[in-house]
């Protein structure tokens, strides 16, 4: 599981690629409730960078696998953040609040606004419907990913064909 995750090098198959964006979205997931209960939990977005990481390694290894270079990598994160915003603009259609009130908010200079915003967007409601989307968002991204880029039937340059 750790050459899974942490490892860029080599290939890994479809199914093994939604293993590992099914333990990404889950910590996300995790990470995204934690705060909720206690805001001392907000310091562990340290492992979203870990995260991140991973969805870089485990892209490498799929592109490998569809015979294309590890710096595909680099459409993989443009897709995420694509999915991402639609994300974030279904949780603004759910919850009545959209990051464009609170940035314009925030910009504003009234501070009354602002903080009335930061809370609704911190509160239970906001941060539930974010984690579900996003978790929603990691699958379709992985699930666009193996769409988009089909398994090589042979061995190519980065390894033989990974066993299912």
């Amino acid at each position: 599981m750790m050459n899974l995750l942490f490892s860029p090098s080599g290939r890994i198959g479809p199914s093994a690629y939604m293993k590992g964006i099914i333990v990404i979205a889950i910590i996300g997931a995790i990470l995204g409730v934690l705060p909720l209960l206690s805001p001392a939990f907000g310091a562990l977005g340290i492992v979203g960078f870990v995260t991140f990481y991973i969805f870089i390694a485990l892209g490498i290894k799929r592109s490998h696998d569809a015979g294309k270079s590890g710096w595909m990598v680099l459409t993989h994160i443009l897709l995420s953040f694509g999915v991402g915003a639609v994300a974030l603009f279904l949780v603004g259609l759910v919850t009545g609040v959209s990051l464009g009130d609170v940035f314009g908010a925030a910009f504003s200079g009234d501070i009354d606004a602002a903080e009335a915003a930061a809370e609704t967007v911190e509160g239970p409601m906001y941060v539930i419907a974010s984690v579900v989307l996003g978790f929603i968002g990691q699958l379709v991204t992985g699930f666009l990913v193996n769409m988009f880029n089909p398994q090589d039937a042979g061995d190519n340059q980065w390894g033989p064909v990974p066993v299912a």
